[in-house]
Formats: structure tokens, C-alpha cells, sequence
């Protein structure tokens, strides 16, 4: 594989758009091309939703030639129609926020930081809300601007 195409899928891979099930992409359009790219998952996906609307026809053949569901055809045209091509970017995936703190546990925290070194807060939070976290997330969660 050249460096070029190497460099390209670095950058895919930490933008979060790389194909990673490339080899189930099966569109005569990505066979031996050097334009189009079946690691490039938002190409994938725009190619796969041209490809429905400039030739009609059986949507579950035309998603299966590119690597993808009926199912996530229409939810890959849902968020297309809704966003444009930015819909087309992958969700981050994982947790979104604290899961073991919530917003009150946390003004709860702040409230008594003056006066409470970290370790007075984690046993308060235990014994008065019957939350247990460690030091490090009672950090995190009091220095996070999300909280403000």
C-alpha cells in the first residue's frame, strides 16, 4: 500500500471515519479504483445513498454491495436527510457523561470543597447520597466545565 494511502487511513482511523469491514464492500464503484476508497466510511455511505437514488431498485442489494444492512441504509438516509454529509459521521461512542455522579451529587461535591479536603467529600458523598467514587473522578467531575 503506498505511503499516501497509509497517511489517508491514519487520518480516517483518528477522525473515527475509517471502514473497518472495507473488505464487505463489494460496489463495482470501489473495484480498482484510486479515486474511491472502500476504507473511507463516509464515502461508503454517500456512494451507497447516490447509487439507491440515481438507480432506484432493491435497496437491500444495492446496502449489501456496500457493506451495510437495509436496516442502516435507512438509518445512514435518516440522518442524511436530517444533517446533510455531516449525518454521515460516525456518533462517538461510549459513555457521553458521568454515569456515577449526577448534576446534584456534583454541586453537592462543590458546595462543600472549600471547606472539605477530597477525602472528607468522598466519605460525605458516601455516607449522605450513598454514592462511591474514587478520588480521581470527584476530581475530574469538580475540575470539568460541563458542571459549571
Amino acid at each position: 500500500m503506498p505511503s499516501s494511502s497509509m497517511a489517508k487511513h491514519d487520518e480516517l482511523r483518528t477522525n473515527g471515519t475509517f471502514n473497518h469491514h472495507a473488505d464487505t464492500v463489494s460496489a463495482e464503484v470501489f473495484a480498482n479504483s484510486q479515486f474511491f476508497d472502500a476504507h473511507d466510511l463516509m464515502q461508503v455511505k454517500y456512494e451507497m445513498l447516490r447509487a439507491v437514488e440515481k438507480n432506484g431498485g432493491d435497496v437491500s442489494s444495492i446496502s449489501a454491495a456496500f457493506g451495510f444492512s437495509r436496516v442502516s441504509f435507512y438509518q445512514i438516509k435518516k440522518a442524511f436527510d436530517e444533517k446533510g454529509i455531516v449525518g454521515l459521521i460516525p456518533k462517538k461512542r461510549g459513555p457521553k457523561g458521568s454515569r456515577k455522579l449526577n448534576s446534584s451529587d456534583v454541586e453537592f461535591a462543590r458546595s462543600i470543597a472549600n471547606t472539605h479536603t477530597k477525602a472528607q467529600t468522598l466519605i460525605l458523598l458516601k455516607d449522605e447520597r450513598g454514592v462511591e467514587v474514587s478520588k480521581r473522578t470527584l476530581e475530574r467531575q469538580l475540575s470539568s466545565k460541563k458542571n459549571l
